[in-house]
């Protein structure tokens, strides 16, 4: 719900002639976005019900708007073409989240169903027998190992 109403922001922003927002924008959108989902989640009224869908809607268009004011662009025309597009975002977002809720629960079934499917456990062959011929490294290294090293000690005749 939060990712959907700061993207429609700003969509709506720019649509009315307002600048994409900077670095700090996208960040104090993120943090919008955040906020506005933990309230939905948060509230199960404001979720279920129209007036609280709305009513969440519009806060988070009008709180995208003042991120977006605040980020430091400047306003093409603050008019009623801006109030218009961001009562059109809250319109779009509705409709948005009331298409996945009522399209979510299918499109998990049809995942359920599909999935194990797709990734069935294939059958594994035996593995084969491979010859493997030993090398004579080791006796080569101890041999040569056993010339260079002395031994180190008191001498045998002491």
């Amino acid at each position: 719900m939060g990712a959907v109403s700061a993207t429609m922001a700003v969509a709506a922003h720019g649509g009315a002639g307002g600048a994409l927002p900077d670095v700090t924008g996208v960040f104090l959108l993120l943090g919008l976005s955040v906020i506005l989902g933990v309230l939905g989640c948060a509230t199960p009224k404001l979720r279920t019900s129209r007036t609280g869908l709305f009513a969440l809607l519009s806060a988070g268009q009008l709180a995208g708007h003042e991120v977006l004011a605040v980020s430091g662009h400047n306003h093409g025309s603050a008019g009623s073409t801006m109030v218009g597009a961001h009562a059109a975002a809250v319109g779009v977002c509705a409709l948005l989240i009331v298409f996945a809720e009522r399209i979510g629960p299918h499109c998990a079934a049809a995942l359920r169903r599909v999935l194990p499917r797709l990734f069935a456990a294939v059958p594994i062959r035996a593995p084969r027998a491979f010859l493997t011929q030993r090398v004579g490294c080791m006796t080569q290294l101890t041999a040569i190992l056993a010339a260079s090293v002395s031994r180190r000690g008191p001498p045998l005749t002491a």
